[in-house]
């Protein structure tokens, strides 16, 4: 173990991510900042693309100075149909960061499969707040971070799932429950878009929640690979932000989202802010190749952010 300082010195010279990682001590976190990653989508059986660029985001982030305190990926860590050999190859890339003490949250996506999550994530069966769901807290200092699971799960692992989300009878009983009376601000977060998720047998419903939950700062997904700021409700004055995250190597918007407490006038704000790698349509291709509208898509992007007033 070895200092930070010292740490990240040697790590930028060297070409393969080190097993040991820094000593790092409280003075090296900022406890109000998180990373936010989505659709990382991970293949254990086939090519490096989608996990070079999962080994490029988490040196990025371990090189952050101070470094976030939590990170936390909103489902699909899985590629396609969540076999247990793609966990297995995410496993130790994602360890680093909680390694250098880092506090990690994952969700579940429409490409994961629970069972085997569990079997190399045993811990979110005790942290989960819905048994056999992966449905969390995570509380910052100035509000929390709940992630629902939106997974709709019609296979097993190695089988496709429903492309769209649900909330579970189980859920809704306990998000009925807390969130209209949640004691300190939070944010909202799923895989799925609030459009794309049957609540009460409607689609969208979830968003009257929001509306019946006074603390609720913000709505966040994944899913859609690509950068989106929107708000939930235009038939409401009181309407939250919502954002529709980057994926994390897959196509679409590639990268991740810092997420960081600034001042906005007189009051507190989590300000997200695009972190855009690459725009591409399913592969890389040559230079020569490229479409001039995905360069365009990122100079387009070029300091996109989203602020959530809390």
């Amino acid at each position: 173990m070895i200092s930070r300082r010292n740490f990240i010195a040697a790590f930028a010279c060297a070409a393969v991510m080190p097993k040991k990682l820094f000593a790092a001590s409280a003075a090296d976190f900022d406890e109000t900042a998180a990373v936010l990653l989505a659709d990382i989508h991970i293949n254990g059986t086939s090519g490096p693309k989608m996990l070079n660029f999962l080994k490029s985001n988490v040196a990025e982030i371990l090189r952050m100075d101070p470094l976030p305190r939590h990170v936390f990926v909103f489902g699909n860590i899985a590629h396609l149909k969540g076999n247990p050999v793609d966990y297995k190859k995410t496993y130790p890339e994602l360890k680093l960061l909680t390694d250098a003490g880092i506090k990690l949250t994952l969700g579940m996506g429409n490409h994961d499969h629970r069972a085997a999550f569990f079997d190399c994530w045993p811990e979110y069966a005790e942290r989960t707040l819905v048994p056999g769901e992966v449905h969390t807290v995570t509380s910052l200092p100035d509000y929390d971070m709940i992630m629902l699971d939106s997974l709709n799960e019609t296979g097993r692992a190695g089988e496709f799932n429903e492309s769209s989300g649900i909330i579970s009878d189980a859920s809704l009983e306990w998000i009925s429950a807390n969130l209209p009376k949640w004691p300190r601000p939070f944010f909202l977060g799923a895989h799925h878009p609030i459009t794309q998720i049957v609540y009460r047998g409607k689609w969208g419903a979830l968003k009257n929640v929001i509306a019946q939950s006074p603390q609720c700062k913000g709505f966040i997904n994944g899913h859609t690979h690509v950068w989106i700021t929107n708000f939930i409700d235009s038939k409401n004055p009181k309407t939250v932000p919502w954002l529709t995250l980057p994926s994390g190597g897959c196509w679409g918007d590639i990268g991740y989202t810092t997420f960081t407490m600034e001042k906005w006038r007189d009051r507190k704000a989590v300000v997200a802010r695009l972190v855009q790698k690459d725009f591409l349509l399913r592969n890389p291709v040559p230079k020569k190749d490229r479409p001039p509208f995905w360069d365009a898509r990122m100079l387009n992007n070029k300091g996109a952010h989203c602020t959530f007033v809390i």
